[in-house]
């Protein structure tokens, strides 16, 4: 009882809403793992965290994965030394890892918002189906979404001091989604808009830059070329430019993308280091190939993408890990389609209600939605952005309601 006593207002309104928020996704994954594959394993990151924990390093089949960061794999051995490897386990560490982030987005809201607002825009990412799912989903989202969002909250503090442990955290979530690499473009657009003193990105950048280097040197060391993941060629070729080929040849992308495997083979894993730089210049040099043939196709699929991370409802954002299909809804992914399409809206009198003030959350949503459009894109890569989106809808409603009433 005394504790609770001493909690401030804000911190009650973050451990209601992260108790809310995990009950909610441990039931649900009381109810759907009974339906997964026990030896689930999306790209590879199962694989290489059992190597990791066996000693045998970020490899599979003794060839070095150069495609998948570090930290997903080294959190997953980390479970499976401490618990062993159940994909159960897992899933309840990333149930707690996705309520704590509803905690902290409130935390994050409080900065612009009154506590019931800041609770609200926490119990919307509690709530949301999708950011729910992908608890479910041995993949990285979850994780990734709350170094993102913990970062967040630190850069809006005044200290040098915090802006380094942002740093540090997003450091930390570019080696859990190499998206996340050229995040320091979103401080320096918060240090331009704010007008902060140099010493706040420059401890940003100190403690950014050597984890990711380190990466780099190890990639260098593995494959000769210094980069931090090889999946932006994958990308490139196996989606960007498959789907412009898709287009035009009237096949499906799977059709094409099988055809670019068979051609120029993998450069998830570097085998000889030779071979691979060869290979990488290869796939490069196809896609641009093939994407200067008909550019505004690529536009195209940029647009399209765009709009599957705004409004996709996810409908099938398990399907890989069951184990047999199930039958979709008919009326669900249309209502969550029009609730999303209503929180966007919110979303926007929230951003101009609150001016320049909410220049982070914006940014952020703008760099993630733009940098994952494509043939790829899909509900999945809006995880990250739900707590922005849920911050600035908190933020419009009581605006857009006084408007109304006016």
């Amino acid at each position: 009882m005394n504790f609770f006593a001493r909690l401030t207002t804000l911190q009650r309104a973050m451990l209601a809403v992260f108790g809310g928020a995990l009950l909610i996704r441990l039931g649900s994954l009381a109810v759907t793992l009974p339906d997964l594959k026990p030896d689930v394993d999306l790209d590879y990151y199962r694989s290489l965290a059992r190597s990791v924990a066996r000693g045998d390093g970020f490899t599979m089949d003794s060839a070095p994965n150069v495609a998948r960061t570090p930290v997903y794999p080294l959190f997953l051995a980390g479970l499976m030394r401490a618990g062993g490897d159940r994909v159960g386990l897992f899933l309840a560490v990333q149930c707690l890892l996705g309520a704590a982030t509803c905690g902290l987005t409130v935390w994050l809201a409080s900065r612009w918002l009154s506590p019931i607002a800041a609770t609200v825009a926490g119990a919307v990412v509690a709530l949301d189906p999708n950011s729910i799912v992908r608890c479910l989903d041995l993949r990285t989202e979850t994780l990734f979404t709350l170094l993102l969002v913990a970062g967040a909250g630190l850069l809006l503090k005044e200290r040098p001091s915090h802006w380094a442990a942002a740093g540090l955290l997003w450091s930390l979530a570019a080696l859990c989604r190499p998206i996340a690499v050229w995040l320091p473009l979103v401080v320096l657009g918060v240090w331009i808009f704010d007008r902060h003193r140099i010493a706040r990105p420059l401890a940003f950048l100190v403690a950014f830059l050597p984890l990711i280097g380190l990466w780099m040197a190890r990639n260098a060391h593995v494959t000769g070329q210094w980069f931090v993941s090889s999946i932006s060629t994958i990308n490139l070729l196996h989606y960007h430019a498959a789907a412009v080929t898709a287009a035009k040849s009237g096949v499906t992308l799977e059709t094409v993308q099988s055809q670019y495997a068979t051609e120029f083979g993998s450069a998830e894993f570097c085998e000889d280091r030779h071979h691979f730089a060869d290979r990488l210049r290869a796939m490069q040099s196809r896609a641009w190939e093939v994407i200067r043939t008909d550019p505004s196709q690529m536009v195209r699929q940029l647009a399209t993408g765009w709009l599957r991370i705004i409004l996709g409802p996810g409908a099938r954002s398990l399907d890989n890990s069951l184990r047999e299909q199930q039958p979709v809804s008919r009326w669900w992914p249309p209502v969550y389609t029009i609730m999303l399409a209503s929180a966007w809206l919110l979303a926007a009198f929230g951003a101009v209600k609150l001016r320049r003030g909410c220049i982070l959350p914006v940014l952020l949503i703008l760099y993630f939605v733009g940098l994952a459009g494509g043939s790829n894109g899909n509900s999945r890569f809006r995880v990250p952005v739900v707590p922005m989106l849920a911050v600035l809808a908190a933020a419009g409603a009581p605006h857009l309601y006084s408007r109304c009433r006016q």
